[in-house]
């Protein structure tokens, strides 16, 4: 079943959880070519929907709140209907997260900004979360938190699951891409390899991905 973003394995993010933290390659970034984009099983179930959004509301009195992308529990599309699933992607932020519009103007206390997260990898595990330019509070950033077991076991598609999938688990990160074609900038994250799920903060929105 689809569950929260857990606080437990978010602190294990610390000072190293920037979305702006430090690329491989230096401060350029690292083109696309030189990435390994993780992919879907072919034989994974289509997503209950393959984007979805929400208004998120600045309210110190409010509660923190999510977005989700789901595939349907067993791979059955009816258990979508049923709300039982499982997460692709889960996006929190926090009640008083909204920090700046992507026009540089303050988000004060009461206002609203329309949030969306979309897939749109064809088969690779890339993500567009919107509107870009969105900034949150450095102290509060938003969680997002993305699960790839239906990746399978053959991460890095050589047609056998091995010890080479395994070395290429332990180099996943999540990325993020301004915009199509620009260069990808590694976030820091927690990886649960037992649970095949990566989680980040991030202080702004972009495309994601994962990859290694």
């Amino acid at each position: 079943m689809s569950h929260p973003i857990r606080s437990s394995l978010l602190a294990l993010l610390a000072l190293s959880a920037l979305a702006c933290s430090e690329s491989i390659g230096g401060n350029d970034g690292t083109p696309p070519a030189d990435l390994h984009f993780l992919r879907l099983m072919a034989t994974a179930p289509s997503l209950c929907q393959d984007s979805v959004g929400a208004w998120f509301i600045k309210d110190p009195n409010g509660q923190d709140k999510e977005i989700a992308l789901t595939f349907p529990e067993d791979g059955d599309p009816a258990n979508c209907a049923l709300l039982q699933t499982e997460d692709f992607l889960r996006l929190k932020i926090g009640k008083t997260s909204l920090l700046r519009r992507p026009d540089g103007l303050l988000i004060p206390n009461g206002d609203s900004v329309f949030v969306s997260a979309k897939w749109v990898g064809n088969d690779s595990i890339l993500f567009q979360l919107q509107p870009t330019g969105l900034t949150f509070d450095p102290s509060q950033p938003a969680e997002l938190k993305i699960e790839y077991g239906e990746a399978g076991e053959d991460l890095n598609d050589d047609g056998r699951s091995d010890n080479a999938d395994s070395t290429v688990q332990h180099q996943l990160d999540i990325w993020r891409q301004e915009n199509p074609g620009d260069p990808f900038f590694r976030i820091g994250t927690a990886h649960s390899e037992e649970d095949h799920e990566i989680e980040a903060k991030l202080n702004g929105f972009s495309r994601i991905a994962i990859a290694y």
